[in-house]
């Protein structure tokens, strides 16, 4: 079997970290610093900054699964450095992403998902909307702050969070407390939620009066992760852990987000390094679930009840595998 660490577009990839690592730069300092002094339509120039969301999660997504880059000291720190960018600890990333791998479409990763009798209540709409509109990236910077709490408050958020009694999510507390708590864990963790307080308030601090220009672009960010995040998933079939959609993007677009579209497979085969995804898909013999845009409109139909979702891709979701785009 062929070593995939030997075709990783490891340099690409650092090329990439160098430019988005310019950009946040640019955003957090070289901006209030420089440009807003001489005219204040600079800021307009936040627009396409908070537009690169995408490709930074994605080159972070690669790290999260260890393929940026062959060396995995590389890797880890090349990752680190991206997160504190992106505005949350590199452990909590990766934690919550592979826990997403593991119990997708499972009671402890369906978000979508509500009991019959709760999925049309206020609550339901409230919890699910406000995750889908920003909440879920502003929980994970959230965890920066809470990374520098005295350990047993540590503790506590980290049972919060993974708290399930079913059998599934003590599997999932227990991988918790082995990646946050742990004390060299514990250790890294607390400095890359310094080090995320220090570049954010230290970028607040510099926009002084035009702070209101940061925090939208940050909320443009907090969308744009947001709702990208379960669009593969909505509606899906229950407790297929491997079940994703493939959507069509244009290839320009697709290489912008480095073709993280290329979501079923990536899931089927997780340790493939985004160049590689394309032809992967092409090899497969499938066709595309929908397009990415219309298929992450869907979301906004609201919370689903789980009686309207098939458990297996036989029975039928809202969008099955192998239909023409729309």
């Amino acid at each position: 079997m062929p070593d995939i660490t030997a075709t990783l577009p490891w340099r690409l990839n650092l090329a990439l970290a160098a430019l988005l690592t310019a950009v946040n730069v640019v955003q957090f300092a070289a901006l209030p610093l420089w440009l807003l002094p001489l005219d204040a339509r600079w800021g307009l120039l936040l627009v396409p900054v908070a537009l690169t969301t995408p490709m930074l999660w994605s080159l972070l997504h690669e790290a999260v699964h260890g393929i940026l880059h062959p060396n995995g000291r590389a890797n880890d720190a090349v990752g680190r450095a991206l997160a504190v960018l992106f505005g949350s600890p590199f452990r909590v990333l990766r934690l919550g992403h592979l826990m997403h791998h593991r119990f997708n479409r499972t009671d402890l990763d369906r978000t979508e998902v509500f009991a019959d009798r709760d999925a049309t209540g206020l609550r339901a709409r409230a919890v699910y909307f406000g995750r889908l509109l920003g909440g879920l990236y502003l929980a994970e910077a959230a965890a920066s702050i809470a990374a520098v709490f005295p350990r047993p408050l540590v503790a506590g958020t980290v049972a919060l969070a993974f708290g399930a009694e079913a059998d599934d999510g003590r599997t999932m507390r227990r991988a918790a407390e082995r990646q946050l708590l742990d004390p060299c864990a514990l250790r890294e963790l607390r400095a890359d939620g310094l080090a995320v307080i220090a570049v954010f308030a230290a970028a607040f601090w510099l926009y002084g009066s035009w702070w209101w220009m940061l925090a939208l672009a940050l909320l443009g960010r907090a969308f744009l992760i947001s709702f990208h995040d379960n669009a593969y998933h909505y509606g899906t079939p229950l407790d297929d852990v491997l079940y994703s959609y493939n959507l069509r993007l244009p290839r320009p677009l697709a290489a912008l987000v480095l073709n993280f579209n290329y979501h079923a497979v990536h899931h089927r085969r997780p340790a493939l390094p985004w160049t590689r995804l394309p032809r992967a898909f092409r090899d497969s013999g499938e066709a595309f679930d929908g397009g990415l845009v219309p298929v992450s409109l869907r979301q906004l139909s609201g919370p689903l009840p789980a009686s309207r979702l098939a458990r297996t891709p036989e029975g039928g979701p809202a969008l099955e595998r192998g239909t023409a785009a729309t």
